[in-house]
């Protein structure tokens, strides 16, 4: 329990996991905090504590059967793994920005006290830069490539340097 609260404790701080097309940030978030909590309830337990127990016994003696206490170590059971559960349930990770499930990139996660510079980090106003993909000539009903299509045009005038123009 020491070895994982010592973990936990040293979990700290940013990071950064690549967020594949068609997951939900959330999920994404979700799948790194069970990932954590996982491992940290792996990490090995102390012994489970004994408790002393004085338990009543007949013994055979002299003037027939005499009733002694006897002392035995039990284990507290309170305290067992299997009765107990997982020692560690929850995490406190945030999430940087939200990307859209269609979306890929960098997903920025906090642990801990780093989840205080996320805040610092977005009135940073730090630069972004997105790759855009596109197809010439048809436009879907929600700007994406998996949208229904509501139109198809030519685009023969467009060499590479189109500009703001509506096909």
């Amino acid at each position: 329990m020491a070895a994982g609260r010592a973990a936990r404790t040293g979990l700290n701080g940013l990071f950064a996991v690549y967020k594949p097309p068609g997951v939900a940030s959330i999920r994404v978030r979700d799948t790194v905090e069970t990932l954590l909590l996982k491992e940290l309830n792996s990490l090995e337990r102390p012994a489970v504590q004994q408790q002393v127990r004085f338990l009543p016994t007949t013994v055979e003696g002299n003037a027939g059967k005499e009733l002694t206490l006897t002392v035995t170590q039990l284990p507290v059971l309170t305290a067992h793994p299997l009765v107990k559960g997982p020692e560690f349930t929850y995490l406190k990770i945030g999430a940087g920005h939200r990307l859209d499930t269609k979306s890929s990139g960098v997903f920025v996660l906090g642990v801990g006290h780093g989840n205080k510079l996320l805040t610092d980090m977005y009135n940073a106003h730090l630069t972004r830069v997105y790759t855009v993909r596109g197809l010439f000539g048809k436009a879907t009903d929600d700007f994406s490539d998996t949208g229904r299509l509501i139109e198809k045009t030519t685009f023969g005038k467009c060499n590479g340097r189109c500009g703001n123009k509506d096909f």
